[in-house]
């Protein structure tokens, strides 16, 4: 056999090698296209499928039942308000003492429907320096009565987006004898339900401080 001969014989069989590597890279490549593609099929059917929670996953605090508890341990008085709706729910209740600046105090949480959120905070025996530390130094920029008292307006000078819990407040105090005791709403919500928030507060004031 001549030498051409043997060399297109042994050109030949390598080109059915390499035809079969080819083809077998293809179809390593092919199958993994379908596997992906097979993944993603079951992720989506997964998705369509699982039900998916429409409230909050965090559980509702019994705020009411906190409180009680604050005013039995502290003797003081304490706001629980009511919810403004039945879409709302409390979030967090605290009763704080013995805290570095000396005041004790009380914290509700409560958020909306709409994911809004109102908080109040309730310090006794409290002075300007504490209620200036809890505005984050905003200052007073008016103010307006509700339910029978007279709020001060505290209102951030720089505006944030989306908003923060404290660019926006209500303040007022009443007398505990000789102390006095100051109550600060603030939060996302709207300006009316700020309003109506601040008129259930002070309808309990009425009967927690006579």
């Amino acid at each position: 056999m001549s030498n051409s001969v043997k060399n297109d014989i042994g050109l030949s069989k390598l080109s059915d090698e390499e035809r079969a590597k080819q083809r077998r890279a293809k179809q390593t490549v092919n199958n993994l296209v379908y596997s992906l593609l097979a993944t993603a099929a079951v992720v989506v059917i997964m998705v369509l499928i699982v039900p998916r929670p429409t409230k909050s996953l965090i559980a509702p605090v019994d705020y009411k039942a906190v409180a009680a508890e604050a005013t039995q341990s502290s003797k003081l008085p304490v706001l629980s308000p009511k919810l403004l709706g039945k879409d709302w729910y409390s979030n967090s209740a605290r009763w704080n003492t013995k805290s570095a600046d000396g005041v004790d105090n009380w914290y509700v949480g409560f958020v909306g429907p709409k994911n809004q959120y109102l908080g109040l905070t309730q310090g006794y025996g409290t002075n300007p320096t504490w209620t200036f530390l809890q505005l984050k130094g905003d200052l007073s920029s008016g103010t307006v009565s509700i339910g029978g008292y007279k709020w001060d307006i505290w209102q951030t000078t720089v505006k944030h987006d989306p908003a923060l819990t404290r660019d926006y407040a209500l303040v007022t105090d009443v007398k505990r004898g000789s102390e006095t005791d100051e109550i600060i709403l603030y939060g996302t919500a709207s300006k009316s339900e700020f309003r109506a928030f601040a008129t259930e507060v002070a309808s309990q004031l009425k009967s927690l401080y006579p």
